[in-house]
């Protein structure tokens, strides 16, 4: 299925009827120019209670692009990912990496659940990942 085909399967899943006015009017607020920034998205997550999976959805629906990624993945003008790999990644993260990943895959969520436990930022982990040659799949949101 082309990527259009695809895009049009997902808006026909989404019906605009079945979008909160309240939640619908909170992304459009928040959103610039079709885009709605991940670190914003999690705002909204948190301000309206809402399922971060969910505002994946509206934005599939409402035709706004998530970008800027907090793991540095997509999103980032003028280059489409910003983490950068080679820096060596010290044994305590490389082993809480390598926990919880499934067929060479970190998900988003555990991805932000280690930088956490290891009070360092989002793209730390991305970075080690990238180094490491593993991929972060099942973003939170939905973008990938």
């Amino acid at each position: 299925m082309s990527e259009s085909g695809s895009k049009a399967k997902k808006k026909e899943y989404h019906s605009q009827d079945s979008l909160d006015p309240k939640r619908r009017d909170c992304i459009l607020e928040y959103s610039k120019n079709g885009k709605l920034p991940c670190a914003v998205a999690f705002q909204i997550v948190e301000n309206m209670g809402m399922p971060a999976n969910e505002i994946g959805k509206y934005t599939d629906q409402m035709d706004i692009r998530i970008v800027k990624c907090q793991l540095g993945l997509f999103g980032h003008r003028p280059v489409k990912k910003i983490v950068k790999s080679g820096e060596p990644v010290d044994e305590p993260l490389k082993k809480a990496i390598h926990q919880k990943i499934i067929r060479n895959r970190l998900s988003c969520i555990d991805a932000w659940k280690i930088a956490s436990e290891f009070g360092i930022g989002k793209l730390a982990v991305s970075s080690a990942c990238e180094t490491l040659s593993i991929k972060i799949n099942s973003c939170q949101l939905g973008a990938f």
